[in-house]
């Protein structure tokens, strides 16, 4: 008996047939050979012995119809009595349709987020992760988060949360009136759970398709005064004392950029040959260059401020740090110290010269490109590459010549409507 035995050991292609279950002693005296042979022990499971002497348990079962094999551990670090354990706890994983490998990567994958898989420890790896954001954009995400999800759903693991949970955190938010806050939240709360899901920590993404869930918030227009209110305002700001933002309201009337590329204008952005303003595109809306013509109006009052901020980077410094620009809100509360609260802003300027450019028949191709417009038209905006800068050149000191005489002639109200003469 003991010689059919050894026999029967001897044949590695007879070993998983073995009816016998494996015993401790067994286990012990199994040598390696030439080549990796297996040995069974009940319910699929065998000990696989390599040629260097390692022995690993394996476990061979059925998935979605196809043979498969799972390698629970290395023999003696996982007993006899665990590695039974191990095969059946993998086994009730298929009988719900897992697979055990795909499982033992997603806890691999936990083990490396130091087993927290709450949604706030994932979603600050995410904001690390994120090189391409600039630092602000990172800071002013994480912030929002602390303040309007992590209090939420921040210490839920995110295996855990449910749509009616992210419902919640957007909705919330949107109560207090921000829209657009619970918009970018929404997105944001997206993007962690894709994260997630790519690196094995879910599954589901609950906050994919939540299409409808928050108004689509009515488009806002920058205050502006009535055109014919134009000429007392130009006469306001001509009277204003001689500061920073008296010059400010003065350049973005003659040339009309949004004021956060008026305010972060720099001295090397201004070719006083050419009698040109580039704007490179890191500080435009629409990320492309820009190129403002200078009127001989614009020129001289660009003169007067290099006289006292020339030494200084920006045009327009911060009385706070020469190594800064001037804040966002000064043209807007200077216009407000004037009595033009909720009537003017920064952004009213490009109003005011849209209409009087349009009313007086510039082309509007010319104007939009002025105004450094997206053409909404894609196709056409990919393919349409003209600058128009002589235009634009002629049409910028044209409209100069027109505030001018606007300031400093009565009856101007009349110069305003008059459409041009002349092409």
């Amino acid at each position: 008996m003991v010689r059919i035995w050894v026999r029967f050991l001897a044949n590695p292609l007879m070993l998983d047939f073995l009816p016998m279950a494996l015993t401790e002693l067994q286990l012990k005296h199994m040598k390696p050979k030439e080549s990796l042979y297996r040995v069974p022990d009940s319910g699929g499971l065998c000990i696989e012995v390599r040629p260097n002497g390692n022995k690993y348990w394996r476990w061979r079962f059925q998935f979605q119809g196809k043979e498969q094999m799972l390698t629970i551990g290395k023999y003696p670090a996982i007993g006899l009595s665990k590695a039974r354990k191990e095969r059946d706890a993998a086994r009730e994983l298929v009988d719900i349709g897992k697979h055990p490998n795909r499982e033992k990567k997603i806890i691999k994958m936990r083990n490396i987020y130091n087993g927290e898989n709450s949604f706030e420890n994932i979603a600050k790896k995410w904001i690390e992760g994120r090189t391409f954001l600039n630092a602000k954009y990172a800071k002013q995400c994480e912030a929002r988060m602390k303040e309007h999800v992590f209090p939420k759903i921040g210490m839920l693991p995110i295996t855990e949360i449910t749509i009616p949970d992210v419902v919640h955190v957007v909705e919330s938010i949107a109560k207090t009136g921000t829209i657009e806050t619970a918009k970018r939240m929404k997105q944001c709360i997206s993007q962690v759970f894709r994260f997630a899901s790519f690196r094995g920590l879910c599954t589901h993404n609950p906050a994919a398709d939540l299409r409808g869930l928050l108004p689509t918030p009515k488009q806002k227009h920058h205050a502006c005064v009535p055109i014919d209110e134009l000429p007392e305002l130009l006469k306001a700001i001509d009277k204003r004392r001689p500061d920073i933002a008296k010059r400010a309201m003065q350049l973005l009337a003659l040339t009309f950029v949004r004021t956060g590329e008026l305010i972060g204008a720099r001295w090397e952005e201004i070719d006083w040959e050419r009698e040109e303003w580039h704007i490179p595109p890191e500080r435009m809306k629409m990320k492309r260059p820009h190129v403002v013509p200078l009127s001989r109006q614009a020129l001289a009052l660009l003169r007067e401020i290099h006289a006292s901020t020339g030494h200084h980077e920006f045009v327009f410094y911060s009385a706070a740090s020469a190594s800064k620009h001037m804040s966002n809100g000064t043209v807007l509360v200077a216009l407000r110290r004037m009595g033009y609260e909720g009537r003017m802003t920064g952004h009213g300027f490009r109003t005011l010269a849209s209409t009087l450019l349009n009313e007086r028949g510039y082309p509007s191709d010319v104007i939009e490109r002025q105004l450094a417009h997206e053409d909404e038209d894609k196709i056409r905006s990919a393919y349409n590459r003209a600058e128009y800068l002589m235009e634009r050149k002629k049409m910028m000191q044209e409209y100069a010549d027109l505030l001018e005489r606007i300031l400093n002639q009565p009856g101007s109200n009349v110069l305003i409507m008059a459409r041009r003469t002349s092409s």
